[in-house]
């Protein structure tokens, strides 16, 4: 019964233990390069924002609150059309550390 107990506990600390992972668009053609990020303020999907970084520049396009992906739809069509004006978009870990 203790570890049934125990387990059950494990189970439901575990929903709320993972944060989420910020999702991360890098897009080149030629020589540039732009970044499209979604981060996250806390360990839920909302609060969320999608920042665009171009020549070393960010700014912020999308904030949302309290409705779950939309800023995941929002980089996604961003992505959409960097592609259709010629970019090359891939999705990468956006905590992964910068290769030296």
């Amino acid at each position: 019964m203790r570890h049934a107990i125990m387990l059950m506990g494990a189970i439901a600390m575990s929903g709320s233990a993972f944060a989420v992972e910020p999702v991360k668009y890098t897009c080149t053609l030629n020589n540039a390069e732009r970044i499209i990020e979604v981060s996250y303020t806390g360990d839920k999907a909302v609060p969320c924002t999608v920042n665009y970084t171009k020549e070393g520049a960010t700014q912020s396009l999308w904030n949302y609150e309290s409705t779950e992906g939309q800023c995941e739809a929002k980089a996604t069509g961003f992505v959409e059309k960097q592609k259709s004006w010629g970019w090359t978009c891939t999705e990468s870990a956006a905590s992964a550390p910068a290769a030296q």
